[in-house]
């Protein structure tokens, strides 16, 4: 197995760059007008703007935006955790409360999202400028949230993962009761953190702990072993020679950035259009822009399958017999955790956990439930579920868009362009996240 050589060095690139993403001026435009922002997004290529994102010159500010509280939630007190996960001692979540009593809004972050994530920090000041109290969860796919919060350590199941979260929103709900009144309480998710929402809110409505009203899906997949098939096929689409020219595409990036770097200012930090100016310098194919998409979901797998593992003892990567400590070389079980995909970890890891565990289940059977499809009867009789997606999200397959459609009819809002969450920071998308929840407060 050849190494990948250049992964350090572009994983810092990768954090420089998302959180140049997450930076926010404080001039403003505003959030809340009586009519929708006029939707103005540039960007007709779903690949360039799911990564580009919204243009600054565009997008929504915040006055007085502020930085979420970090908050901290010990969810098992018996647990006994690898003392390589040392910096993991509780479930890291984020909050903005109101000064007075306020409705509250949980999120749910998207695949290998932390709360600081910067989609999950536009939502919720999208949703505290508009009144209300928000909590910002980190993704049940979030090593954080493996580590800490999840009863069995195999992310990615819709029953399993809304106990999870929903065993972690009770105990936080308590908390943040004691510090300022709720006046009723609400779910909103991107991506995976929308689908998570959808099956959250069925299991409330059997338990009622905090009792959710409004929830709102933002870019969710429909069917999510479809999405994670797209999602590990996009990442050979600029690999010719298949996932061993990974560390080729990744020298040639590095090297091609670099350069731009020292002809232009284009890769000034300061420079919110980095990724813009980048784009129209280097006018890369489809085909790269979706292998760096890919390799995007391949780093948030690599770390949720190595976590796993580690804490499931499951011997797939990481030896079941040898302790994870701070001090464990780390190179080879990453390079091979780079090289397996979603679709691996489900096939091999996830599906036979479960299969395991319940007589008669099929692999099958675990792909049906994990659509959306599952839940039309509910979607259906539900007024206080709503959907905002884009025409063009690189996450759903042909035909998936129109199931979406049908689910959500008469209550679902669909952008034309935007790819997947490229204009979740654009003036039109905070308005109609912010509208739905207007009747709350």
């Amino acid at each position: 197995m050849r190494p990948v050589t250049k992964i350090a060095s572009f994983i810092a690139l990768s954090l420089t760059i998302t959180m140049i993403g997450a930076c926010a001026h404080n001039d403003s435009l505003p959030v809340r007008t009586a009519t929708p922002s006029v939707y103005d997004y540039p960007i007709n290529n779903a690949y360039a703007a799911t990564i580009i994102g919204t243009p600054a010159e565009i997008k929504v500010r915040y006055p007085n935006a502020i930085e979420p509280d970090e908050e901290k939630l010990v969810v098992f007190p018996d647990r006994e955790i690898p003392e390589g996960f040392w910096y993991y001692d509780g479930l890291l979540y984020g909050q903005m409360l109101q000064d007075k009593a306020a409705p509250l809004v949980y999120i749910i972050g998207g695949t290998g999202s932390g709360y600081k994530s910067r989609f999950t920090v536009a939502l919720a000041n999208t949703l505290y400028h508009a009144g209300h109290h928000v909590v910002m969860l980190p993704s049940p796919t979030h090593a954080n949230f493996i580590v800490t919060a999840s009863e069995n350590n195999f992310p990615g199941n819709a029953e399993t993962d809304a106990k999870d979260l929903y065993r972690v929103m009770t105990m936080i709900q308590e908390r943040v009761a004691q510090r300022r009144e709720i006046t009723s309480t609400h779910l909103t998710g991107y991506s995976l953190g929308a689908w998570n929402a959808a099956f959250v809110a069925v299991r409330d409505e059997r338990q009622r702990k905090p009792g959710l009203n409004n929830t709102l899906l933002t870019t969710p997949p429909l069917n999510l072993y479809s999405s994670i098939s797209r999602l590990d096929a996009m990442l050979l689409q600029g690999l010719p020679g298949g996932i061993d020219e990974l560390d080729i595409f990744l020298n040639r990036a590095i090297a091609r950035l670099s350069q731009l770097r020292n002809d232009s200012d284009a890769f000034d930090l300061k420079n919110e259009n980095m990724f813009l100016e980048t784009y129209n310098r280097l006018k890369p194919s489809d085909d790269k822009m979706a292998t760096t998409i890919g390799l995007a979901f391949r780093f948030s797998a690599a770390n949720m399958i190595f976590t796993s593992d580690v804490m499931s003892h499951a011997n797939y990567i990481y030896p079941a017999d040898r302790p994870f400590q701070s001090g464990t070389p780390l190179h080879d079980y990453m390079a091979m955790s780079l090289r397996t995909g979603f679709g691996d970890y489900y096939k091999d890891v996830y599906s036979a956990y479960h299969m395991a565990n319940t007589a008669g289940l099929t692999r099958n059977h675990l792909i049906d439930q994990s659509s959306l499809e599952t839940l039309r009867v509910w979607i259906a009789a539900n007024p206080l579920i709503g959907l905002i997606t884009n025409r063009d999200d690189i996450i759903l397959a042909p035909g998936e868009l129109a199931t979406l459609e049908s689910l959500f009819a008469g209550k679902s809002w669909i952008f034309p362009t935007g790819g997947h969450l490229g204009n979740i920071e654009h003036p039109a998308f905070a308005w109609r996240v912010a509208d739905f929840f207007e009747g709350t407060r």
